[in-house]
């Protein structure tokens, strides 16, 4: 059943990430602006203008000539700053990923631009309405001097886009934001398990009521603040048996629930689950993890043979899975103060890696440089002391890398670099037989 609440949740879903949002609130504050300075200086501020001439037009042809110098400056200005975004957009899907464009569609910092750029030229056009032909009298002297104020800050604001814009081109900028939204929801997920006054398990979901998906889609959200008063209220424990960014078909198993309830009650969860295509970063922390590989092995093609930025990608994951090696494999959505009821599954450490980290391996698995690079990263990982299944996947995952690069490198030098990182990931190995050397291998 549709309900307002899920309804809601998932416009908010949609609107919150789309370029217009921001900008129509700030052009509809604006416009109030305006309206409520108009008012006023008709109200009570009219038999004071003739004391305040500083800084006020009180003449109808001159305030239609700077209102309308201001509008046609502006729209130019608004003109010129959002080609530019188009400029941005395109270099970003044929030289990074198609998967970074809509976080830069939805960058804060150009709707606020925006809305600044649109209020101010609505504000000027409902100006120009309000003055009357040869009448010097009903001139609203303090929306012009308002309006006069929005042209210089959009001015302002131009500078600081064509700086921003200069740098949002620049894939070290790119990878730096999705890499700090990454980490940030990391840390936020950390911080949730951190404050449960005993740590969640996973519940032996096996005998439990399996519902299965009526839609198709990939799954990125779900209305866990309405889900968990339904459950509370029908004393219920559910766990959802697909991760975010999974591509549900109908009849696909999507959750468990700890007992059968009506169908009234199964088709409101339902209803919880919002499907749709976009991946935000700061949406969920497997998101980022996906575009900044998806720019490595962009970068490792042949038309841009960039493997500089793959390295500084891999590093960057790296960095990353040692984040994630400190969380357990499911999410928790509970009340404060009370036992979760409401279970997520998560990618497991194997899948991720596979899903991560196999891409640079596949397409640079014949660069040294990048081989190199995986074998640190894992060697970094493995030095985060993980536990003997943790790190029986860790070192399958750089033996993997190894027996790409013995198919791959054949010279000399190459493989006495690489035997000595695999020399260093031996090091770090604290349950397992270490890692043979290219050589040993050979021999």
């Amino acid at each position: 059943m549709a309900t307002p609440n899920n309804r809601l949740f998932r416009f908010y879903q949609r609107i919150i990430s789309s370029i217009a949002f921001y900008p129509a609130l700030i052009t509809l504050g604006l416009v109030l602006l305006c309206l409520v300075s108009i008012w006023l200086e008709m109200t009570y501020l009219q038999a004071y203008k003739e004391d305040l001439k500083l800084g006020l037009v009180n003449n109808a042809e001159n305030a239609r000539l700077i209102l309308g110098t201001l509008v046609g400056g502006i729209v130019s200005l608004m003109v010129f700053s959002f080609s530019m975004v188009m400029v941005v957009l395109n270099a970003a899907s044929s030289t990074l990923s198609p998967r970074v464009i809509p976080s830069l569609i939805s960058s804060r910092n150009h709707q606020f631009i925006l809305g600044i750029y649109l209020g101010t030229i609505i504000d000027s056009l409902l100006l120009i309405l309000t003055i009357q032909e040869g009448d010097d009298i009903n001139v609203p002297s303090l929306g012009i001097f308002l309006a006069l104020g929005l042209g210089i800050i959009s001015l302002c604001l131009f500078i600081s886009f064509i700086r921003e814009i200069s740098q949002s081109i620049q894939v070290d900028f790119i990878l730096n934001n999705l890499f700090k939204r990454t980490l940030k929801e990391l840390k936020q997920m950390q911080d949730r398990f951190n404050s449960l006054s005993e740590a969640p398990r996973w519940p032996d979901d096996t005998g439990w009521h399996v519902v299965r998906s009526t839609r198709a889609g990939y799954f990125k959200a779900f209305n866990s603040e309405a889900a968990k008063g339904l459950l509370a209220e029908h004393d219920l424990h559910m766990t959802i048996e697909v991760h975010n960014g999974f591509f549900v078909m109908p009849g696909h198993p999507l959750f468990r629930l700890s007992r059968e309830v009506d169908d009234e009650v199964i088709e409101t969860l339902l209803d919880a689950f919002d499907f749709y295509i976009e991946e935000y970063a700061n949406q969920h922390y497997f998101f980022g993890f996906k575009q900044i590989t998806e720019i490595a092995a962009k970068a490792l093609s042949p038309g841009i043979n960039d493997p500089g930025t793959a390295i500084k990608a891999i590093d960057m994951l790296g960095v990353l899975f040692a984040e994630r090696l400190k969380l357990p494999e499911f999410d928790v959505a509970c009340e404060p103060e009370q036992p979760p009821r409401l279970f997520f599954r998560e990618l497991d450490l194997e899948q991720m890696l596979l899903a991560v980290l196999g891409p640079p391996r596949h397409y640079g698995g014949a660069d040294t440089q990048i081989v190199l690079s995986l074998l640190q990263c894992y060697k970094n990982l493995l030095f985060c002391e993980p536990g003997p299944e943790t790190e029986a996947v860790l070192l399958a995952h750089a033996q993997a890398v190894l027996n790409q690069a013995m198919d791959s490198i054949s010279q000399q030098p190459d493989r006495d670099a690489i035997d000595a990182a695999v020399e260093r990931l031996n090091g770090a190995i604290n349950h397992h037989p270490p890692l043979e050397k290219t050589s040993a291998a050979e021999s």
